[in-house]
């Protein structure tokens, strides 16, 4: 549940910034935001962390939510394993943007406005990390203290 609530909040976050600045077109930056989902979902269905992630989704819409300790630790190592990816994928993208922009060397007047949209890449994956999966991992480590307690 707090996957799709953070989803939800990143982008009506993204969108109120946007509207309050000004500059909503700035901050959508489509080719980035692909690049990154893209590669998120790859990981997730190669690594075996999406379907971690999935059970995870399915369990949180059913009334009676029982989770075991080693439920709960996979779920913890799974979104921490996607944390570090979605960083590094953001990252790389960025990077791709600045080489990409790089070749606007000879015009000054677009080489700023390629470099800033070349960043928005760190900044969604940033938002990824901080508004779907954070909520997620504090969830997790928190039910899986409160259950080593019970131990």
């Amino acid at each position: 549940m707090f996957l799709i609530f953070g989803f939800l909040f990143a982008v009506f976050a993204y969108t109120i910034i946007g509207l309050m600045a000004g500059f909503v077109t700035v901050l959508l930056n489509p080719w980035s935001l692909l690049f990154i989902c893209v590669s998120l979902i790859f990981f997730l269905i190669v690594s075996g962390s999406g379907s971690v992630i999935g059970q995870y989704v399915i369990k949180s819409f059913k009334k009676v939510q029982k989770y075991t300790l080693v439920e709960l630790e996979g779920l913890s190592i799974a979104v921490k394993n996607t944390i570090k990816y979605t960083i590094f994928s953001g990252i790389f993208c960025s990077v791709i943007f600045v080489v990409i922009s790089l070749g606007h060397i000879g015009t000054p007047e677009r080489l700023g406005p390629s470099i800033a949209i070349s960043l928005t890449s760190i900044t969604y994956s940033i938002a990824i990390c901080c508004f779907v999966f954070l909520p997620t991992l504090a969830w997790a480590e928190n039910k899986k203290n409160i259950s080593k307690d019970d131990i």
